[in-house]
């Protein structure tokens, strides 16, 4: 199975995971960025443009492909019920689908405009590999990667783990298998190098190499920016405990280029608990000549794990 996240923006390419298993073991067979052509639309394309397929590279042309789409109009969110006011734009058709995970549990909603589910699904041509089985939000993608990972069969009854993305961070709790909370919150590593940007006057791109750098302590230039985000943490830890009655053990963070340190830092001094790093990657097996891989997978897998995720989670249904 092949993982791609459209609509990544990242300026490399389109993030691609290739996985597969083998005698009950998830294998890493390839991972990189692919120039791919076109782009996402962000608005219905007219009757007649012309389609552009996609050719992947021999080492990504599982049998298989999942697609995990990242997309401002794209939404995963927790429904009160049958009569909740929809997320979408009602003048745009959208595809959706629901889950649930138990009765006294609110329902998950992913949509995503109809034009983009069919846009995304026709990149790949019928009669060679790969063939599109799977179309997911990013959001949900995301969060494949720590329900397929080895260490969330040994966690404890309730775990909270952070999804860092570029323009917000998710807050995902699952007491034991069940997913019993989602949220989203506007802050993201996006608005860390912002700050981080703004006051040393500096161009975004630099602020990672602060954020790893030991002459200088950002803490001060992101403490703020963080703490609307931990406080929230805060209020969906003591919405478990008080509703759910679950009480949250662990705290995770996934998804985060740099600063996870300072992350934990400020977070331990909001919440008195550490916050430990997942990392998406952790608990592959190298395939047998696999290739191609990153040469420091560590640095990339923030920009990967969606579509690791897709795969994975596409994977198991095969």
């Amino acid at each position: 199975m092949v993982g791609l996240e459209i609509g990544s923006g990242h300026p490399e390419g389109v993030p691609a995971v290739r996985v597969r298993k083998i005698g009950g073991r998830t294998e890493l067979v390839a991972a990189g960025f692919l120039e791919l052509p076109g782009e996402l639309p962000l608005e219905p394309q007219a009757p007649g443009v012309p389609t552009q397929t996609w050719t992947l590279p021999r080492a990504f042309q599982a049998p298989y492909a999942a697609l995990a789409v990242t997309s401002p109009q794209g939404y995963l969110r927790h429904i009160a019920g049958p009569g909740d006011e929809e997320a979408e734009n009602k003048h745009i058709p959208f595809r959706t689908v629901t889950r649930s995970f138990g009765p006294d549990l609110p329902t998950l909603k992913a949509g995503l405009p109809e034009y983009q589910a069919v846009w995304a699904a026709t990149r790949l041509p019928e009669g060679r590999p790969p063939t599109a089985c799977s179309l997911q939000v990013s959001a949900a993608a995301a969060i494949n990667t720590f329900t397929a990972s080895p260490l969330f069969q040994t966690l404890p009854d309730t775990t909270l783990i952070l999804f860092a993305f570029a323009g917000y961070t998710s807050l995902v709790a699952f007491h034991g298998a069940k997913l019993v909370l989602y949220r989203e919150h506007p802050v993201g590593y996006g608005h860390i190098r912002t700050a981080i940007s703004n006051e040393m006057r500096i161009g975004t791109e630099l602020a990672d190499s602060v954020l790893q750098d030991t002459f200088i302590d950002p803490i001060p230039m992101i403490e703020p920016v963080l703490k609307p985000l931990f406080r929230q943490v805060e209020i969906s830890s003591d919405y478990l405990l008080r509703r759910r009655n679950c009480q949250v053990q662990q705290f995770f963070l996934c998804g985060l280029p740099s600063g996870a340190k300072y992350w934990a830092s400020i977070f331990s001094r909001a919440i008195p608990q550490p916050l430990k790093t997942f990392h998406p990657f952790d608990g592959l097996l190298k395939a047998p000549r696999a290739d191609p891989l990153p040469a420091d997978i560590p640095a990339v897998e923030p920009y990967l794990m969606t579509a690791l995720g897709a795969a994975r989670a596409a994977l198991e249904d095969v």
